[in-house]
């Protein structure tokens, strides 16, 4: 019995100095002005003109109607003739961070924020799991993660957090499975790939989480579906076909090699066919909501034209229910696309391991498989 003790209580200190350490680590990178992405100025403007009393998804950054309240801080705002691309809840958030404090770094502060709350979450999953609750270290101490949220000021954190509470109730709350999936779907526009898997996992609920997912999305949306008298859902679809007809090729894998093959159009429409048959095949197949939404985020990820470093935290925070080795060496290999310029061949660096890792891990998964089948029908025979 004191044995026991003594160790649950060490597992808790442990935790605490996980924890404690995650925190210090991103509350050394907060103060820090952003180097490699100006996305944080993107947040402060889209927030800024949406205090003002302009819809985001209308009006673009070198508009003049704008010049009023544009400063030499906002001439670092990216992409200065195209409106707003990031989703409803996603500009909410911009808009209520202004409100609170009309400066750049309050966005990052929301972030970390929600990356701290996205360890606590993962420590209570792993622990419902009755896995190793020091598995929260590929999270919590992974460099990209505390880089990219604390240094840089990204949103995934928001997403990710959203994105694991659907998938978690996904099999027995059905109405906060669906509110959580269009929440996180309306954060960072990636999510929609999970919803479908949420809403099957609900099995028979499946129509109420359905109808709760789209309630959701209409509230979330409403803001920002009028501007006077003009319908504005139309300009969100526009600017972003807008914003991915400029986006150049950037760090790609699959895409790149369809791309060389076959060109643009037909790399596009085969990657899409992918990533949806990815989404129909784990969504309706048999398998735990957090090993699907991996996969289905693994070929996401391995088929986009860009693959941005900080990508990798849609998909990192639910390596840790899944600790292969694959996707732990990219997220310390991804950060190396910073430098290596327009340079492909350095790709190779990140994408060999990488597919090496996945293949092994596939040909070993199924190896498994076999086994368990061969043990069921000894004891059925």
């Amino acid at each position: 019995m004191v044995r026991q003790g003594t160790g649950a209580a060490l597992g808790r200190r442990s935790l605490w100095f996980i924890f404690l350490t995650a925190t210090v680590f991103r509350l050394t990178l907060l103060p820090l002005t952003p180097a490699l992405s100006h996305q944080l100025w993107r947040v402060h403007w889209d927030g800024k003109i949406a205090h003002a009393g302009f819809n985001p998804y209308i009006y673009a950054p070198n508009n003049s109607l704008l010049s009023p309240i544009r400063t030499a801080v906002d001439a670092a705002v990216p992409a200065q003739n195209r409106a707003a691309v990031q989703p409803p809840l996603a500009e909410l958030l911009f808009h209520w961070t202004y409100n609170w404090f009309p400066g750049l770094r309050p966005g990052k502060i929301v972030f970390v924020a929600a990356d701290l709350l996205l360890l606590v979450l993962l420590i209570r999953m792993l622990r419902r799991r009755k896995l190793p609750a020091e598995w929260v270290l590929i999270y919590a101490w992974s460099p990209l993660a505390i880089f990219e949220v604390a240094g840089e000021g990204h949103i995934a954190p928001v997403a990710a957090l959203l994105a694991l509470l659907a998938l978690g109730w996904s099999e027995h709350r059905a109405r906060s499975a669906g509110v959580a999936a269009a929440a996180a779907a309306l954060s960072l526009w990636y999510a929609i790939t999970l919803v479908p898997l949420v809403i099957v996992r609900a099995g028979k609920r499946w129509g109420r989480a359905l109808r709760w997912a789209i309630a959701c999305a209409v509230v979330l949306s409403l803001p920002y579906w009028f501007a006077s008298s003009r319908f504005v859902l139309g300009d969100i679809v526009r600017n972003l076909r807008a914003a991915v007809a400029v986006a150049a090729p950037f760090n790609a894998s699959v895409y790149a090699l369809l791309h060389a093959a076959w060109g643009a159009h037909a790399a596009a429409v085969v990657s899409t066919l992918l990533v949806l048959a990815a989404i129909v095949f784990l969504s309706v197949r048999r398998i735990e909501p957090l090993r699907g939404a991996l996969w289905i985020l693994t070929v996401l990820l391995l088929v986009l034209p860009q693959m941005q470093p900080w990508f990798v935290l849609w998909l990192l925070p639910l390596v840790v229910f899944f600790p292969e080795p694959a996707w732990i060496y990219f997220s310390v290999a991804v950060p190396w696309a910073y430098l290596m310029g327009r340079q492909p061949g350095w790709t190779m660096v990140e994408y060999v391991p990488l597919y090496a890792l996945l293949g092994w891990q596939l040909w070993r998964e199924s190896r498994r498989s076999a086994a368990s089948d061969v043990q069921v029908q000894g004891a059925t025979s």
